[in-house]
């Protein structure tokens, strides 16, 4: 699988961004290279190119074409007019925009995958078949989430003996509109709330809240990676170690000035769940190093929470704009945490989810060695998936540039849900946000498969909000999912991200440069993955389990293989004659 970038071309800017999707979604056995080496391309070689946005010289155009009508296999995104009507489509000339997108769950090549209307946000343009080829449409384009369709929003056609499949919207950026707000609405206050600027403020006027419900963006990069999986059959690197895991929940608490009993009530209801948390600790905590390494062995984390002088100081003003304060707060409080703690934070969590900019905020953190931020969480009028995922993801610039720190969106706390005085809380009784949030877990788990975070202070845990919060627990525990610390999702999410699958014969050899202790991957129901439903692929060492699993309505066999020594090579072969119903 080639994945191109056009390092020339504007258009191509989230190209790049593109790549950090097909890993996020386990589709890792891919090369990349610029179009400008097209020429020097083998592409006999290749079972699948994945094109981005671009505008294609005439000679590009003709080597693609002449790939595909030899067999080949093509995904292109928002693919110029030019190239479509070579394709055998007639481009109509009109777009839509901030339109939505329905996927066709009759239609075979996607059954199983969420039916409802997601936004697209950036335009879509429409194309019409000719009768030259065969095509049909995936996914459908819609003005309004009601509206009757107005164009196909993804196509599968056949070109000679080859096939494509087209996405008439630029899926990308469509994600990182979703993911990441309007950029337009940078350092700005929109919700009427109490004048600080929060990640959310960037969602105020784009996302409906009629849509919280649903993981947008995930329901996007779905899309892609079935096409995928139908084009090209691989093995994909499963989101969780455990094949049978199909979420987790992420739990976070801001210090928030909480007393030492506030913390051993939180961590007490913790424990009887064996259950792990990352604390985001404040200046002038109550807490010290040797509560900390008590707990940690525990198995719980500590970062930083950093906080402006005026959060730790009854009456101090704040006299200048927070886009100046931002910046040095960060520097501060993380210089300052290292040297009291001596502790490296590597997540993060801003105290009042202060923002900088679009993306500014991710690039000093990423300078200041964070890895993961966990700031974008839903403040009124948003609850569930403001970012439309659970999914970690990096962070990308409006021009393309990919920040070295994940995107870890936070789903709820508890002081937007219940308390009964802050301007940003609903306000809502314990029973209807048990409820309302109860669904969110519920469909996570066992539709979505994204992960679910959340954050409880432990003033609030111990005051007022238990019974809330216990109730999230107690719904993941019995929706299978654990319950862990941020800096382990992290560590897990860095680790998955090394690994490496590439072809190795008539199997597939993978490597970890980390030690893990367990692996999964999904070989999709396709006789070029496992000739038989009872014969799947093997791996050659003993250490694996070979289960069954029905993921987006199709029965995938998945290997797990256990205990993976660093740089150790494993070969994904086959097939074998057994099949556990469980894993070792």
């Amino acid at each position: 699988m080639l994945l191109f970038h056009n390092s020339r071309d504007r258009r191509s800017r989230y190209s790049h961004y593109l790549a950090e999707i097909l890993r996020c979604e386990g589709l890792i056995d891919f090369a990349e290279a610029d179009i400008a080496t097209l020429a020097d391309c083998d592409l006999r070689q290749e079972d699948l190119l994945i094109l981005p946005r671009m505008a294609l010289s005439e000679t590009e155009g003709t080597r693609l074409l002449t790939y595909l009508q030899a067999g080949g296999r093509l995904i292109a995104m928002l693919p110029d007019a030019h190239f479509v009507t070579r394709l055998g489509l007639k481009p109509q000339h009109r777009a839509t925009d901030d339109g939505y997108l329905r996927i066709d769950g009759t239609h075979s090549l996607a059954a199983g995958l969420c039916p409802e209307a997601v936004q697209l946000i950036v335009p879509a343009v429409s194309w019409q078949g000719t009768g030259t080829t065969t095509a049909t449409a995936v996914a459908h384009v819609y003005p309004t989430e009601d509206a009757p369709p107005t164009a196909p929003g993804v196509v599968h056609l056949t070109v000679g003996a080859g096939e494509a499949i087209l996405f008439a919207y630029d899926l990308p950026h469509t994600v990182a509109r979703l993911r990441q707000g309007n950029p337009a609405h940078v350092d700005l206050c929109y919700a009427g709330l109490d004048g600080i600027y929060r990640p959310s403020e960037l969602f105020v006027g784009q996302l409906p809240v009629t849509q919280m419900h649903l993981p947008q963006a995930d329901i996007h990069t779905a899309l892609l990676a079935r096409m995928v999986e139908v084009l090209a059959p691989r093995p994909r690197l499963w989101y969780y170690p455990r094949a049978e895991q199909r979420s987790v929940m992420i739990m976070t608490s801001d210090d928030d000035w909480s007393t030492l009993e506030q913390f051993d009530t939180l961590l007490n209801g913790l424990a009887e769940r064996n259950a792990h948390c990352t604390f985001y600790v404040v200046p002038k905590t109550k807490l010290n190093g040797d509560l900390m390494d008590q707990w940690a062995s525990a198995g719980h984390t500590f970062s930083v929470h950093p906080a402006l002088e005026a959060d730790t100081v009854r009456g101090l003003t704040v006299d200048e704009p927070q886009s100046r304060l931002v910046e040095p707060m960060l520097a501060a409080n993380i210089q300052r945490h290292q040297a009291e703690f001596q502790r490296t934070p590597r997540t993060v969590r801003q105290h009042a989810v202060r923002w900088l900019g679009y993306v500014d905020a991710a690039q000093v953190e990423a300078k200041l060695g964070i890895h993961m931020d966990l700031n974008y969480i839903a403040v009124s009028p948003y609850l569930g998936h403001l970012c439309g995922s659970g999914r970690p993801l990096r962070f990308v610039d409006t021009d393309g540039t990919v920040i070295d720190c994940f995107q870890q969106p936070t789903h709820w706390t508890e002081e937007c849900l219940i308390h009964p005085e802050f301007v940003f809380s609903f306000k809502w009784t314990v029973e209807r946000a048990v409820a309302e949030t109860g669904a969110l877990i519920q469909r996570a788990a066992h539709e979505f498969y994204t992960p679910i975070a959340l954050n409880s202070h432990p003033v609030s845990f111990a005051t007022y909000s238990s019974p809330l919060i216990e109730g999230n627990w107690d719904t993941a525990l019995d929706a299978g999912m654990i319950i862990l610390s941020a800096d382990d999702w992290l560590a897990w999410t860095e680790a998955r991200e090394q690994v490496q699958i590439s072809r190795d014969g008539t199997g597939y050899r993978v490597v970890a440069p980390v030690a893990i202790e367990r692996l999964t991957f999904l070989l999709p129901p396709t006789p070029a993955i496992a000739p038989a439903p009872n014969r799947p692929i093997a791996i050659d060492e003993p250490t694996h389990a070979i289960t069954q699993q029905q993921r987006w309505g199709r029965a995938y066999q998945a290997v797990t293989i256990h205990n993976l020594a660093p740089n150790q090579p494993y070969r994904l072969s086959g097939p074998v004659d057994e099949v556990l119903d469980e894993p070792n």
